[in-house]
């Protein structure tokens, strides 16, 4: 591409022909003011004029309609000077040019500025911009009485537009701004709209038509400014809106915000969805591969952070969906429904081989093949280490094989899930029980580089009452488990199960299809406390079991040796005032229920006595091991995850702390860990999906499930996979979050801040003010006032500990400024600088 030769503020700048001025200034860093301009979108002057917008209810029809907005609604903040030309030009849509010669700063470019900001103001609240005591205010309080219409709105001190109008200088004769009473409206999901602070920069309606395709914003042009609103219909929904938030992304001003209390979609930080993964799971890529059809491609980001989607798919409890901003709509994506459907669509019709790196040579066992193991045997084999498993069980999946019933999670998949082990060459050792005190010396004798122990929470706890050793009484896994191996269970036709847990929703129903035709579900917790998932709940009440919420055992009944019963106390409360489980119990009310059989499902937890000879072994809650962050525990090449460090949890969080122990174990065997391994959405090409509004507003797609009377008969499945029209219904209902995490930032004035070195150093003053010390990533760790700035700065040059960076203003009310100055970061960060909040913390800052 042609290249052309320019000087801007007398710097000689070379860059690509067809860029405009300020394209030029912001790659040689040179910044110019603007408002309306943004790096992603094409002039305002190009947005055509609508007929009419509506504001919620109100009707605004605009003049000179048809027509473009035309240039009358740029910002002109952006105004410079080029020599030869008459008249000052808009640097957004001037094109460089060889030779040409700017000036970005000339006494008439200052001066049109502060004109054009001034008008931008006056139909703006502005009056807390000007105030000198704005920083740290609460903005509820006015020590000026300032009319709440007329102060700035909650992003005092962080919006686009206070940082450019304090770089241009708000002028003396700007006009108080007279409020005009405009529409401001919070009945739309997700965000809200406050017109009385929108400038018609009219990004919004050129975003969305970028971003989405849509004319869901429009601008019509009266009393010579624009006015935005939608196009058709009084909501963002009935106009057709997606709730991407593109728009609220590119707003300047707080006319357009996210709902407060809504999941935030923030750009230094992952979307709500695979934040609240435990697996990190690239959610929207996966999503959006499958509304375009490419499931392959799905496929491969899932598994590029779990290995096993199709057991997660059945399995997951999903607590992405707790987050989804789709259920601010109606109902949240049924993300896990459709990494379910795209494990079964890909595995049914083309099956991948797995790649495997290169034999490194190096040698990993690892002790435990359930969902951690498996997960860390999976990838450090793919790494090209040697992995041997060994496992007590006569087959691997641990609590996967022999935990979860087969309506959950049917055998054919684990198996087939399971088959990628021999594909990587990993080698089982089955019916291996790791009970030994020289079992850990054993194994490094014979050469293994590293071990790895992931013991699950497989010894379910005993319930310490009266008669608990009577016949007839089972524990909730052992239970599981042998209905799993077919082993006869004699249960009676009247069955008790105690618990209120996921376990226990299990026992129950799996009594049921055992042949009890009586169970009855106990548990202390209130029905809105029970810690099982809602839906396996309601799937147990289908099938006929009983729930007796906030119900304790008092004793067990018996009759010639078994379990006749049991006698019940009325719970009033589980956990006490700190959420520490503490129940209290009504002793005056009880109750009995007959029974031939009770199950007991009170939790579980880890059997650590194999690890009882290892020195200084630290136990935290529940039993659990106490690691370091590399998931050491104090012998040299021996790692502990799962179960045994965090307690009883989930298939998701088990196979993610498979996923990080494979990394540090790969590492410190010599490779370099999974860091190139990832494959997410970015690197990869999605068409975006065709979506029509009748399909984006179709309610989520249920999966079919089989009668309740019918599936109480055998094990087979409760719910059917998507269908392939289904799953692509339902992922076209994703709102695409992502897209305003795609949007470039805004160009913002150059900041103040200084190094923290010797040259910086010489230009703060032997004086009374207050300084700011900023990390590596510019976040500020400090503010300080003192009576000499420069004498107390040379104390953090010396040792300046995670200080990189300094701000300083000379005040000789420093203290008063320190704290507007604690007030403001307060406001903004919710915590203090540095993310203290100790008495320490405090003293030091106050």
């Amino acid at each position: 591409m042609a290249t052309v030769k320019l000087t801007i503020d007398g710097q000689s700048i070379e860059c690509s022909a067809g860029r405009t001025i300020i394209e030029a200034a912001d790659a040689a860093g040179i910044y110019i003011p603007r408002i309306c301009h943004h790096p992603d979108l094409s002039p305002v002057s190009e947005v055509t004029r609508a007929d009419v917008v509506y504001q919620a209810e109100t009707r605004i029809v605009g003049e000179n309609r048809g027509a473009n907005i035309g240039k009358e609604a740029h910002c002109n903040l952006c105004l410079v000077e080029i020599e030869g030309q008459p008249e000052l030009v808009n640097s957004c849509i001037t094109l460089v040019d060889d030779e040409l010669i700017v000036q970005t700063d000339t006494k008439e470019v200052i001066r049109r500025r502060k004109e054009a900001l001034s008008k931008l103001l006056a139909d703006h609240p502005h009056a807390c911009l000007t105030c000198d005591q704005r920083e740290g205010c609460s903005r509820t309080d006015c020590s000026a009485n300032v009319p709440v219409e007329e102060r700035c709105c909650v992003l005092l001190g962080r919006c686009e537009l206070g940082k450019v109008s304090e770089y241009i200088g708000i002028p003396n004769d700007t006009h108080r701004y007279i409020p005009q009473q405009l529409t401001s409206t919070e009945n739309d999901p997700l965000f809200t709209r406050d017109y009385n602070l929108c400038i018609g920069c009219l990004r919004c309606i050129r975003v969305c038509r970028k971003v989405q395709g849509l004319d869901v914003l429009g601008a019509i042009w009266k009393n010579n400014r624009a006015w935005v609103g939608t196009l058709t219909g009084a909501g963002l929904k009935e106009a057709q809106c997606r709730f991407c938030g593109a728009c609220v992304e590119v707003c300047p001003t707080g006319a357009l915000l996210d709902k407060e209390g809504v999941p935030a979609v923030r750009r230094d930080s992952p979307l709500p969805c695979v934040a609240n993964c435990p697996a990190g799971i690239d959610i929207p890529g996966y999503v959006r591969s499958i509304a375009a059809g490419r499931n392959r491609v799905a496929l491969d980001i899932i598994r590029s952070r779990v290995p096993f989607p199709g057991i997660l798919g059945y399995v997951c409890f999903h607590p992405c969906e707790d987050v989804c901003r789709r259920s601010e709509i109606d109902q949240p994506v049924a993300i896990c429904d459709l990494k379910r459907y795209v494990a079964d669509a890909v595995v049914n019709a083309d099956s991948r081989p797995i790649n495997r790196k290169s034999d490194t040579g190096k040698k990993v066992a690892i002790i435990g093949s359930g969902p951690t193991g498996l997960t860390a045997a999976y990838y450090l084999g793919s790494l090209g280490n040697q992995v041997s498993l060994f496992d007590q069980e006569h087959r691997p999946g641990g609590m996967l094989r022999y935990g979860i019933p087969d309506y959950r999670l049917p055998p054919e998949i684990l198996d087939g899930e399971l088959g990628v082990l021999d594909t990587l060459g990993i080698s089982l050792h089955m019916d291996h029980r790791f009970d030994s005190e020289n079992r850990i010396s054993e194994l490094k004798s014979q050469g293994f580089d590293a071990l790895l122990v992931t013991i699950g929470a497989s010894v379910s706890k005993a319930l310490p009452i009266e008669n608990s050793d009577l016949d007839g009484v089972y524990l909730g896994l052992e239970f599981l488990k042998s209905a799993k191996l077919s082993q006869e269970l004699l249960l009676g036709d009247q069955v008790v199960v105690i618990g209120g847990g996921n376990v226990a929703v299990d026992a129950a129903m799996t009594a049921i299809r055992l042949g009890a035709r009586f169970v009855h579900l106990v548990c202390l917790e209130s029905r809105d406390e029970m810690p099982a998932y809602s839906w396996e709940i309601a799937q147990a009440e289908e099938e006929g079991v009983e729930i007796h919420p906030s119900w304790g055992p008092r004793k067990f009944t018996s009759s010639r040796g078994r379990i006749s019963g049991i006698e019940l106390k009325r719970c009033t409360r589980v956990f006490d005032e700190q959420g520490d489980f503490d129940p209290q119990y009504d002793e005056s009310e009880i109750k009995h229920i007959s029974a031939q059989s009770v199950i007991v499902t009170i939790g579980q937890q880890v059997d650590l006595e194999p690890l009882n000879h290892v020195k200084n072994l630290s136990r935290g809650p529940g039993a659990a091991l106490n690691v370091d962050k590399d998931f050491s525990f104090g012998l040299e090449g021996v790692f502990a995850a799962g179960d045994m460090i965090r307690g009883p949890s989930s298939v998701v969080e088990a196979i993610a702390d498979g996923r990080r122990v494979a990394d540090i174990i790969d590492r410190y065997i010599g490779g370099n860990g999974l860091a190139d391994s990832d494959q997410t959405s970015a690197e990869i090409d999605i068409p975006t999906a065709d979506v029509s509004r009748d399909q984006f507003l179709q309610h989520r797609q249920q999966c079919r499930s089989a009668d309740p009377e019918e599936r109480k008969s055998g094990f087979g499945l409760i719910q059917q996979t998507l269908s392939e029209q289904e799953a692509m219904l339902e992922a076209q209902r994703c709102l695409q979050c992502h897209l305003r995490r795609q949007i470039t930032p805004v160009v913002l004035p150059p900041e103040r801040w200084l190094p923290l070195n010797e040259e910086a150093m010489d230009s703060v003053p032997d004086v009374e003010g207050v300084f700011q010390l900023l990390n590596d990533e510019k976040r500020i760790i400090r503010i300080t006032g003192t009576p000499n700035m420069r004498q107390d700065l040379r104390s953090w040059l010396e040792n300046p500990g995670n200080a990189k960076w300094f701000l300083w203003e000379e005040d000789p009310m420093y203290t008063k400024r320190e704290s507007e100055l604690i007030q403001q970061y307060l406001q903004e960060h919710g915590e203090l600088p540095g993310g203290g909040g100790s008495d320490d913390d405090l003293d030091d800052l106050f």
